[in-house]
C-alpha cells in the first residue's frame, strides 16, 4: 500500500507570487465516471460555479492537529480558526467545523505522561476509547483558544444521535440557533461513546463511517433543510491523486471530478497511521454529497508546511497560504467535485 507523502505537493509559484492560480498553467486532469481525461486550462472555470453558497462545512483531518512538532499543530489550528472566522464575518457565510484529532491527541498525552500501551493492544477499541476520553477536552479547548474572540460551541455526535430523522432535525435546530447567534459549531464524533455504541446499541450498523462521513451527513442535512452548503475536506495532500502517480511518487492531483463513479479504484488507497479514515472514506463521503447537489473540495490544510518563513519571523516574510479564500474565489485548488447535476 502506498503511503501519503510526508510533505504535501502544493508549491509556491514564484512567477505568480502566490500559491494558487486563477487558471491552470497547463492542461489539467479530469475524472469522469471511470476515466481520466486532460482538459484545457480555459475550461477550468466551467467547474467552479458555486454561487449562492450560504454555508461552509469544513472537515479537518487528524494529521492537521497531531504533528510531532506541537508548534505545527498550533499553527495549523490558529490559521484555520482565523480563516473560518474571516469567511463568516467578511463573506457572511455560516461556518461549521468538523474536527478529527481527539484520539491522536489523547494518545500523545498518554504517552507523554508515561502510560504503558501494549503493542498488541495499541489499535484496540478499548485503547482508542481511553485516548478519546483524554483527547476530546484537549481538542476542544485548543479550538476554543484559537478561535477567541470568535465564539464556538462544542457538539459531540454519535451514530445514535443521527440514527433517526427526528434526532437529526433536533441537532440541526441546535446548529441553526448557534449560527444565528454568530457562533461556530465545532463538531466531532464522540469516539468515547461511539466505539462502545457500535457494538452494543447498533449491533455493528453505522450511520456514518468516521468524521468524513459525519461532515458529509451534516452538509447533506443542511441541504435538505433548505441551505446551500459547500463541503471542504482538509487533509495532508493536494487533493485526490491518480493511482499511477502515487505508485510513481509524483503525486499528480485530479483537479476536477465530473462523475465520481469508480473514483475509489482510480485513487489508490493512501495509508494513514493517525486517523481512522483515509482517502477512500473521503471519496465515499464526497460522492454521497455531490450526488445530493453539494459542491465538494478536497484540499491541503497544512498551513505549517507553507508559511515557514512567516513562522520563523524572517524579515519581509508574510503569511501566504490562504486555501479557504482560494477555494471560495474559484482558484486552482486541490480536487473539486461539483454537484453531478451541474456537470451533466
Amino acid at each position: 500500500m502506498a503511503k501519503e507523502p510526508k510533505v504535501d505537493r502544493v508549491k509556491f509559484q514564484a512567477d505568480l507570487g502566490a500559491y494558487f492560480r486563477n487558471v491552470p498553467a497547463a492542461p489539467f486532469l479530469s475524472f469522469d465516471g471511470g476515466s481520466l481525461k486532460l482538459k484545457q486550462p480555459e475550461t477550468y472555470a466551467d467547474y467552479v460555479n458555486h454561487s449562492g453558497i450560504d454555508t461552509v462545512v469544513v472537515k479537518v483531518g487528524t494529521g492537521i492537529v497531531t504533528h510531532r512538532d506541537y508548534r505545527r499543530t498550533i499553527y495549523n489550528m490558529n490559521c484555520i480558526a482565523e480563516d473560518l472566522t474571516r469567511i463568516r464575518l467578511k463573506r457572511g457565510l455560516n461556518v461549521i467545523l468538523v474536527t478529527s484529532g481527539a484520539i491522536g491527541l489523547g494518545r500523545k498525552t498518554r504517552l507523554r505522561i508515561g502510560d504503558k500501551i501494549p503493542e498488541t493492544e495499541k489499535d484496540s477499541p478499548g485503547q482508542k476509547q481511553k485516548d478519546a476520553v483524554i483527547g476530546q477536552p484537549i481538542l476542544y479547548e485548543l479550538w476554543r483558544h484559537h478561535f477567541y474572540p470568535q465564539l464556538v460551541e462544542e457538539s459531540l455526535v454519535t451514530h445514535y444521535d443521527l440514527e433517526s430523522l427526528s434526532r437529526r432535525n433536533g441537532l440541526l435546530r441546535r446548529y441553526d440557533r448557534w449560527l444565528s447567534e454568530g457562533k461556530i459549531p465545532v463538531v466531532n464524533e464522540d469516539d468515547a461513546r461511539s466505539l462502545e455504541e457500535i457494538d452494543i446499541l447498533l449491533k455493528g450498523e453505522r450511520v456514518f463511517s468516521d468524521n468524513d462521513g459525519l461532515a458529509s451527513l451534516i452538509a447533506r442535512s443542511f441541504k435538505i433543510a433548505g441551505h446551500n452548503p459547500m463541503l471542504v475536506f482538509f487533509g495532508n495532500t493536494d487533493g485526490i491523486y491518480t493511482a499511477e502517480s502515487v505508485l510513481s511518487e509524483r503525486y499528480t492531483p485530479i483537479r476536477i471530478v465530473k462523475d465520481p463513479l469508480g473514483l475509489e479504484a482510480q485513487a489508490a488507497p493512501i495509508s494513514s497511521t493517525r486517523g481512522r479514515g483515509g482517502i477512500i472514506s473521503r471519496i465515499e463521503a464526497a460522492r454521497n454529497a455531490v450526488l445530493e447537489g453539494i459542491y465538494v473540495v478536497v484540499a491541503n490544510g497544512q498551513f505549517c508546511n507553507h508559511d515557514a518563513p512567516f513562522q520563523e519571523r524572517k524579515e519581509g516574510s508574510r503569511r501566504g497560504y490562504d486555501v479557504l479564500g482560494a477555494i471560495l474565489d474559484g482558484k486552482v485548488v486541490g480536487t473539486r467535485l461539483p454537484p453531478v447535476a451541474q456537470t451533466i
